[in-house]
Order: structure tokens, then sequence, then C-alpha cells
């Protein structure tokens, strides 16, 4: 009897972990490789909270792929349905104990009334919603199928899963790649870990390793902002997220924080915070400023979509470049992984040699 292919996993994040998930689910081994000191510490770390199918779109240039929108839309729809069995197993609360859907406001009703049939063409659900509270007062649009959760209370319950399944972690470690040999090989402080594969999935940190190998990398870091206030006492803020269309950006309510997240390849909050201060009525975001601000890079690739399945060195394979859709597409990329490194599926519209070839197109 062959023995279970054992997968080495560079990056411990929503991404990673759901790889790891799906690979252990398949029988394989796996070894989580994280340089930072803790899982979940990456772009994971501040997530906004939206599982949210209606966004599979690109950010990443003026013009969308269809082709791509409509496969990372149906891969968001169906990862919703993996994310809902996994909270179950972890004992975590279902996706169905927070109210279902998001709103999106916009600054006028031709704004809103343009992105609603433009969201409709590509059949998404979606329906234009009054100026009222659930809006601040604004014209808007509201997603039902969209959902929201704790991203980062899931990170760890999974990790702590993949541990108990009898993956290994392991946090702090430098680490490189050898493409020197027959296949790919994941060295820690400069010693080899023998594997039968390695996959990236370390965000924006995935460009350096590719470059590290000689490949060109199609996934660039774009940098969000998060600032966590407490929630005001007596509040009437909607329970589901409320996204602004203008900044990028959401409010969400997680467990007693009023998280505000978002904005694209901005320097510093201070838009983020305008803006909001802005729509909010006076006194829900506390004078004194936020208790916490976070900045990530969010990993964004040129085509739009995520980077999933192997490169042209043998037994390197990618699963990043999610963007603003890591949450809502983590369970069902890690399936696809899985399924394309296991068991031979056709990575199609999401391979690598596409999103490089629609790379090297936009450089040009």
């Amino acid at each position: 009897m062959a023995p279970s292919p054992h997968i080495v996993i560079l990056g411990a994040g929503l991404i990673g972990l759901s790889s790891a998930d799906a690979l252990l689910r398949r029988g394989a081994r796996v070894t989580l490789l994280e340089r930072g000191g803790a899982v979940m510490r990456g772009a994971s770390f501040a997530n906004s909270g939206m599982i949210h199918p209606s966004q599979a779109c690109s950010w990443s240039g003026p013009a969308n792929d269809p082709a791509m929108d409509a496969a990372v839309h149906g891969l968001a729809l169906h990862s919703v349905g993996l994310l809902e069995r996994n909270m179950t197993e972890l004992g975590l609360p279902d996706l169905r104990d927070r109210p279902a859907g998001c709103y999106q406001i916009f600054d006028d009703a031709a704004q809103a009334q343009a992105a609603c049939d433009r969201l409709s063409l590509r059949g998404i659900d979606v329906r234009g919603v009054a100026p009222g509270p659930a809006t601040f007062g604004r014209p808007g649009l509201f997603f039902a199928q969209d959902r929201s959760a704790d991203a980062y209370a899931y990170g760890l319950a999974l990790a702590d899963s993949v541990r108990v399944r009898g993956g290994t972690i392991r946090l702090g470690r430098d680490v490189s790649l050898d493409a020197g040999g027959a296949r790919v090989r994941a060295l820690i402080d400069g010693e080899p870990l023998d594997s039968d594969a390695v996959v990236l999935a370390c965000g924006a940190q995935t460009t350096t390793l590719l470059r590290h190998v000689g490949l060109g990398s199609c996934i660039e870091g774009v940098r969000g902002w998060s600032a966590d206030f407490d929630v005001p006492p007596d509040h009437d803020l909607p329970p589901q997220p409320v996204m602004d269309a203008a900044t990028r950006s959401a409010l969400t309510l997680l467990s007693g924080t009023l998280r505000l997240s978002g904005t694209w390849g901005d320097a510093s909050p201070d838009r983020l915070l305008s803006r909001w201060s802005d729509i909010l009525p006076r006194g829900v975001l506390s004078e004194t400023g936020p208790n916490r601000i976070r900045s990530s890079l969010r990993p964004v690739s040129a085509r739009g979509g995520p980077v999933i399945g192997p490169t042209p060195h043998p037994g390197l394979f990618v699963n990043a470049g999610h963007g603003h859709m890591g949450w809502t597409l983590c369970a069902g990329s890690g399936e696809l992984l899985a399924d394309i490194l296991l068991g031979g599926a056709d990575p199609q519209v999401f391979s690598f040699d596409a999103q490089a070839r629609s790379g090297a197109r936009k450089t040009q």
C-alpha cells in the first residue's frame, strides 16, 4: 500500500489552513509552515467578516473579465456551502445564526441603479433598497445570498482541527524554496523538508517565493486597512454588513466590535475613517478614535481571480491571489486545490499559466 502523499503548505492564513483541511480530508499528510509566530496573522487577521459572492468581480482594473467573474462567483457559491458544513463540524455558530445578506450604499440613486442593472445581468441576486436606517439614509442595494461571520475565530478553530487530525503546523520559521532537483522542495532554515508537493498559500508573499525559483508572478499586494471600535450602547446599527461603494470599504459588527475595513491601495487609514465619520450618525464612532488600526496587503492577481494549480516547476503549486474575496473563497479554493493536486482536476480559468499570460499582457 503506497504511503499517503506528504504536502507542504507555505502560509497558515485562511487559504493555507483551508488547503490543509481539504488535503487531510482526502488522506494526505500535511505540514504547514508559517513565518509568523501564530496562525491567521497576515491579511486574514482583521478580515471584514463578509462572505460575499455578490462581490465576485475584479478590483484590479477598469475592465472585468466576464469568464473570470463567472468562475469566481460559482466558486464563491460553492464555498459558502462548505463553510456552513465546516462551521457546524467545528462547533462554531452557523452562518444561519447571523442575519443573512449584505447592503451596499451609494452616493446617489443613479449610481445604485446602474450597479443593480450591471450585477443583475451577471446573475447576481440583488435588489435595490430605498434610503433608510439600514443604509444610513443613502440609496443602496441588498444581496440576499451574502453572509457574514468571524473569519479569525474560524481560522483559529480550523488550525486546531488540522492539528487534531494529524496535520503539523510549524511557526516562526525561515522558509525558502529549492528548485534544483526533480521537484521543488521547501527549505527550513536552509535544511530541505521532504515532500511530494509544495503549495504556496502565503498571500502577497507568494510573489517573492516564485521569483526565488525563477518564475514571474501575476500577484501583487494591494494595501487595505481596518479599524476597530467598541460597539456603542443602545446602537441602532444594522446587523448585516454595509459596504460603501465609493471607498470599497465596509462596516461589520463582530462580537462586540464595530469594524471598519477596506479601501484599495491607500497609504493611510485616513480616508476610511473620514468616510465613515461622514456616513454614520454622530456619536457612533468614539471621539477618542479606534481601539486598533491594522494594515495588510491583499494578494491580487492581474486577472482579478485566484491562482490555483500547478506552476511550471514540478511539485510546486499555488493557491493565492484572492484579493478581497479570501474569506468568501477559502473553503472552495482549498477543495479545488486538493482536487487538482490529488485528483488530477483541471484548474482551467484559475490556472497559473492563464493568470501569468494575463499578467504579461497587462504589463506590455
